[in-house]
């Protein structure tokens, strides 16, 4: 297979241009005939290794959505608007998957089904989107919609991880000051001590004995450490230990609550978007399901809520039915229903439970800021106070 750069005269009698892959130059030929196309230029490129990994953050994807509507509105054809955006994502491997979603149009098929190819990249929510899109006329609107989502859901997750990320840089550095007292401080004390030749109080020889075994073993404590936290990571991100995870989480008081609030943020907004895009109330729930982030909602409750509004249940009711959605929320859906605005309504709800998840954080970080200093304050207070203590009972005995 090669690629090839082609330039011509395109059924509009317009020149155009474009790249294009074919087993050599007279299958591509065939193929740039086919498309009733009039070459005046053709040739074969060096093609770079593919990426086989990697990976595709979601603000890339907000940015290249926007992008892709703005080039749509201004009428520029599709194959040619990807073909600039794969030259201009900064990411090798998005830029792979563009021009490979632009080879498959090329073929005949489908966007939506071009970005199924990469289900990694492209969710179940912004492929249903982009096929309501291209079948309605509507793409460049569907495109923006998308955008919009995915930065109020990146807006959603910032705020959570900037509560997150303080208390863990916080003691990460108190880790790395109490291990340096550990070995190079307390040592110096303890040389001091063997001079003076008097018993240590007990929290003293406890605290010199924890230093030396520290200095003696901390290269096996640290790649110990290291390990641990690797491989709880490893764990915690295969699909076994999100569950896990996800009940434990569940459990603990405050992130428990701040989880759940983030799940129904994020299913109301979901569910929001697909059913003011015109995607049926089934297949809505079922996606919002699957993005929601809770193994518990996609896997325990939806199938049974799905059923239920199938069967021709209301929706307020089934979501209740479920006991995971709030009253607040499902009365709220239930007047938007009633009323024939059940999309605007979900966004309403969806604003609510984003403004909980920001105070929750907020709150959250007023709680750890004390709990920080206190904790701390103790460690280094408990350290301070042992080393002293001989000194104080030698003051004492001359007293």
């Amino acid at each position: 297979m090669g690629l090839f750069n082609w330039t011509g005269i395109n059924a509009d009698g317009k020149k155009d241009s474009g790249t294009i892959d074919g087993e050599n130059l007279s299958s591509v030929i065939t193929q740039l005939k086919a498309r009733k196309i009039q070459i005046t230029d053709i040739k074969e490129i060096k093609t770079q290794k593919k990426v086989r990994r990697g990976k595709v953050r979601s603000k890339d994807l907000e940015l290249f959505s926007r992008q892709l509507a703005s080039l749509i509105q201004s009428r520029i054809q599709i194959v040619k608007s990807l073909d600039i955006l794969a030259n201009q994502v900064d990411n090798p491997y998005f830029s792979e998957v563009i021009l490979s979603v632009k080879k498959n149009i090329e073929k005949g098929n489908s966007l939506a089904m071009s970005f199924a190819e990469y289900p990694k990249v492209f969710s179940p929510l912004f492929i249903n989107m982009i096929n309501v899109g291209e079948f309605s006329g509507n793409l460049d609107k569907m495109l923006n919609r998308l955008a919009t989502y995915i930065e109020g859901y990146n807006a959603l997750i910032k705020r959570v991880k900037s509560a997150m990320i303080y208390p863990i840089v916080v003691f990460g550095i108190a880790a790395v000051l109490l291990a340096l007292i550990f070995i190079f401080v307390i040592p110096g004390f303890k040389s001091i001590f063997d001079s003076l030749g008097k018993g240590l109080p007990l929290p003293t020889q406890i605290l010199i004995s924890t230093s030396d075994f520290i200095r003696a073993y901390i290269i096996y404590m640290a790649i110990g450490i290291t390990g641990l936290i690797f491989g709880a990571l490893k764990f915690f991100s295969s699909e076994k230990g999100k569950r896990i995870f996800e009940i434990i989480r569940a459990r603990i008081p405050i992130f428990g609550d701040l989880h759940k609030k983030m799940v129904l943020a994020r299913f109301t907004k979901t569910l929001a978007i697909l059913i003011k895009s015109g995607v049926t109330i089934i297949n809505a729930l079922e996606i919002s399901g699957k993005t929601a982030g809770s193994y518990k909602l996609e896997e325990e409750l939806m199938p049974t809520i799905t059923n239920e509004v199938s069967r021709g249940k209301k929706l307020d009711i089934a979501l209740q039915n479920s006991g995971f959605f709030p009253p607040m929320a499902t009365n709220m859906i239930g007047v938007g229903e009633e009323g024939g605005d059940l999309g605007n309504m979900l966004d309403r709800v969806s604003d609510l439970y984003d403004k909980d998840v920001e105070n929750a954080t907020s709150a959250l970080l007023s709680i750890m800021e004390p709990l920080i200093i206190v904790v701390l304050g103790t460690l280094i207070g408990g350290i301070v106070i042992c080393l002293f203590l001989p000194i104080m009972k030698m003051s004492s005995m001359v007293g």
